[in-house]
């Protein structure tokens, strides 16, 4: 189950540590907290280097260093994102400061900011995933079972089984390999396949939907 947060606090916590760190210039301590700043807003390199007093995001390098230096923030290489910048809420002890970059497991893009080993978009393709094969599975049980009816996701309309108007195992398939493209973008998604019933199902139910048009089913 995905976690996010709802939307962020309007100002910071700053560790006692990094602000009261004579190691550290004016500039890195002020950098420190744009970057914190940052994290859950839409802002260039160019626009936090100007809040810095700087005049190019070139002139942040030795302040990020200062700040590496410290465990307050690391720069690393990740799959898929090339040369990325963390920055640590806390300090961290020079043990965690440096980690290898994990790939995702099933699209070799980095996974390190979300479930290491499988990054958010795949995770999400594999819930999805999961979803389908367990409707599908119910849906043929149902099928199986000597279901001859079935009422789409509306319930508007009672159809056949085999209306060409209803979701089948077939056009979801088909439907989610079409999406696979626009999966990191949260385009990928499972519609649900129709509740099939047999007619003593329906008789106790009493039913009473009408019928679609299309495939015409047989009277209860």
């Amino acid at each position: 189950m995905a976690v996010y947060r709802s939307r962020p606090l309007p100002f910071i916590t700053l560790p006692r540590e990094v602000l009261l760190n004579g190691n550290l210039t004016p500039t890195s301590r002020l950098l420190y907290a744009l970057l914190l700043s940052s994290l859950d807003v839409d802002m260039e390199f160019s626009q936090i280097a100007t809040l810095a007093g700087l005049r190019h995001p070139d002139e942040l390098s030795p302040y990020l260093e200062e700040l590496a230096q410290i465990g307050a923030v690391e720069v690393g290489d990740h799959e898929g994102r090339g040369s990325v910048l963390t920055v640590h809420e806390m300090p961290v002890v020079p043990q965690q400061r440096t980690h290898t970059c994990v790939p995702c497991e099933d699209c070799g893009d980095c996974s390190c900011e979300y479930i290491k080993g499988v990054c958010r978009p795949c995770s999400e393709i594999r819930r999805t995933n999961d979803q389908a094969k367990r409707d599908i599975d119910r849906w043929k049980r149902q099928l199986e079972a000597g279901a001859t009816y079935a009422i789409g996701q509306h319930a508007a309309r009672l159809h056949r089984w085999d209306c060409p108007t209803l979701n089948t195992p077939e056009k979801g398939m088909a439907r989610l390999e079409e999406q696979k493209p626009y999966a990191k973008n949260g385009g990928y998604y499972w519609s649900r396949l129709p509740d099939l019933y047999t007619a003593d199902e329906l008789r106790q139910k009493g039913s009473r939907k009408k019928h679609c048009a299309v495939c015409g089913p047989d009277p209860l």
